[in-house]
């Protein structure tokens, strides 16, 4: 049976803000014993984990590549804090509709031109964020750390000419190859 690769589609912050998002992670490590989400590198997923042979890494990069050269960059603005139930807080985005574009067109091309199952895609549902505090943050210490987050400042903005296509290396996941959007 051939050795399957674990991977997922991202976009992901310049290394200034991906650095201050792990600052964010490393308090929620120290005092909310939230350490779920500090092993994962700061990014917004646009295609969730998915498994397939390593081999079909032959065709994903040069069909990914061909997908980034029809992509126009845009301006994504990180905007405070929010939350998902009582155990997920994210760095949330202002405008999220130019990266739900870009997720729609992402899962039409992984749907109609690769073949991707829409189990896999998931076309239709993405609220972009990106995780600070997940799975093992107890209810206890959301409700702390809510009221630290809930109008803490996080403003920053970045040009998003790119996306990533992340494979986990049995330890970590690892940024696998950049793909760059042509305009």
């Amino acid at each position: 049976m051939p050795k399957q690769g674990l991977y997922f589609i991202a976009i992901l912050p310049p290394d200034k803000i991906a650095n201050q998002v792990q600052e964010v992670k490393k308090e929620f490590v120290n005092k909310y014993d939230s350490k779920e989400a500090y092993n994962k590198p700061p990014h917004f997923t646009l295609i969730a984990p998915f498994k397939v042979p390593e081999k079909v890494e032959e065709v994903i990069v040069p069909q990914l590549i061909f997908f980034a050269n029809d992509q126009s960059s845009f301006t994504l603005h990180l905007s405070g804090f929010n939350h998902f139930r009582d155990d997920v807080i994210f760095i949330d985005v202002k405008d999220p509709s130019p990266m739900q574009t870009l997720h729609g067109k992402l899962s039409e091309y992984l749907l109609n031109e690769m073949g991707f199952s829409s189990k896999t895609v998931r076309p239709n549902s993405l609220t972009p964020h990106m995780t600070v505090a997940y799975r093992d943050l107890t209810p206890a210490n959301f409700e702390r750390s809510w009221q630290e987050f809930n109008n803490r400042p996080f403003d920053y903005s970045f040009e998003v000419n790119s996306i990533y296509l992340l494979k986990h290396d049995y330890t970590r996941w690892q940024p696998f190859y950049e793909f760059k959007f042509a305009n």
